[in-house]
């Protein structure tokens, strides 16, 4: 989509008008570009060059090839007094056996290599260099208790963290929700397995599976193996007491009109 914006010129209305001359007025144009494809490179950038400190046309390896390309056109040919930089002077005895005299690769060459194009680098920032990483995210270092590094797994924010809250006035606010421990309830299904409907009167199996009591009977009467994990049921169809009791806690709060404090 391109938008566009143009000076629209209109007549006098009136003959009266005729001494103010013409009324401008700007509009807004859009014009399609009249293509599906979308905006961007058409890999969604996977091949992007990755060019981070130094452009590569500027970077030590292009100075390099451009050096020996002056060096072929000057060879064989008289000093012609023209000053081309300094990592373009001609050379009367050519290097050979050496990195300098080598094919300009990035890896037989002094000075800095170039870095791989398409590479994507992750940087992370050691605030606590004195935790040991391992045991902080495992639970387990491999040095035991002779390790250098603390032994430390408690959950403290850092102090960029605490003034990025302050900023955003977030500091202190819903504290008692970030300490809540999720319920068991979360882990429920809502739907039946095999009719994929609200459960009626609900029943687990042996393998902690949830199915709706006419659905696990028709079932069994086709499989004894359970319809999810394909494992022996034996015909053992308990009551699901926890699902039922979410489903009844469920249908209370819907059936509870809202409170004039909600409003």
């Amino acid at each position: 989509m391109i938008q566009r914006t143009k000076k629209v010129e209109r007549d006098a209305l009136s003959s009266s008008e005729s001494d103010d001359g013409k009324d401008d007025k700007i509009t807004v144009s859009y014009k399609s570009t009249r293509s599906a494809k979308p905006e961007g490179p058409e890999d969604m950038g996977a091949t992007a060059t990755y060019e981070l400190d130094t452009e590569r046309d500027k970077d030590a390896q292009a100075i390099f090839e451009r050096s020996q390309k002056i060096q072929e056109e000057l060879t064989g040919k008289e000093d012609d007094k023209i000053y081309r930089g300094i990592n373009n002077y001609q050379k009367f005895i050519k290097p050979k056996d050496t990195t300098m005299g080598n094919a300009s690769s990035g890896m037989v060459r002094k000075g800095p290599i170039r870095a791989p194009e398409h590479l994507r680098a992750t940087v992370r920032w050691d605030y606590q260099p004195d935790i040991c990483k391992d045991y902080k995210e495992t639970g387990f270092c491999g040095f035991g208790d002779s390790c250098k590094f603390l032994h430390d797994r408690s959950d403290y924010k850092h102090g960029w963290q605490i003034e990025r809250e302050l900023d955003e006035g977030t500091y202190g606010g819903n504290d008692d929700e970030n300490y809540e421990v999720s319920s068991d309830d979360e882990d429920l299904p809502f739907k039946c397995f095999i009719c994929r409907d609200s459960f009626k009167n609900p029943i687990i199996t042996k393998c902690k599976h949830y199915f709706c009591e006419s659905c696990a009977l028709q079932h069994y009467r086709k499989s004894k193996r359970c319809y999810v994990c394909n494992t022996q049921t034996n015909g053992v169809f308990n009551p699901a007491k926890e699902l039922i009791a979410k489903m009844e806690k469920r249908n209370a709060e819907a059936d509870q009109p809202p409170s004039d404090e909600e409003d």
